[in-house]
């Protein structure tokens, strides 16, 4: 450990983000959602199991939520020719769109989100960010009609 807390063999990542390649085997993550006004709504915890191959991962997600709902998610992620990314699950409404700016993965999608016993459709603007070998940052922010409803912000640490 550094004098200032940091540990001795911390090191950020300077590679460019390729999420197929990333997300392979077992993660955990934990999260939160945070409304507009600053106030958290809603946290969790996350397991997810990835299976990859050359070109395409997905991603199997087991959410936990504070209030004891649970929630499993499917994503595929494939990278094309071009190098731009196109994501799907069951929520999504057409396809998620993504690309890459170094360390940096963007994708922009409209998602079927349950709220008041019903399903809306919102717009996602994802950035995750690897910071290191093993962990990405995630940021999205929700709105519906362009008016901002929250962030999720949400950390992914691959699992030993």
């Amino acid at each position: 450990m550094s004098p200032d807390g940091i540990p001795a063999d911390f090191q950020l990542t300077s590679e460019t983000f390729d999420p197929v390649r990333f997300f392979s085997g077992k993660f955990l993550a934990q999260g939160m959602f945070v409304d507009r006004f600053g106030s958290v709504q809603r946290r969790f915890a996350a397991e997810v199991n990835c299976r990859t191959n050359d070109n395409q991962t997905e991603l199997h997600e087991a959410f936990i939520f504070d209030d004891g709902e649970t929630e499993h998610r499917v994503w595929t992620i494939t990278r094309n020719p071009d190098g731009s990314y196109v994501a799907d699950t069951d929520d999504v409404d057409g396809h998620a769109l993504g690309s890459v700016d170094g360390p940096v993965f963007k994708l922009q999608y409209d998602f079927f989100l349950n709220m008041f016993g019903r399903r809306v459709k919102v717009r996602f603007n994802d950035i995750m960010v690897r910071q290191t070998d093993t962990t990405i940052l995630n940021r999205a922010k929700v709105s519906k009609f362009g008016l901002l409803l929250g962030e999720l912000v949400i950390t992914f640490t691959k699992a030993s």
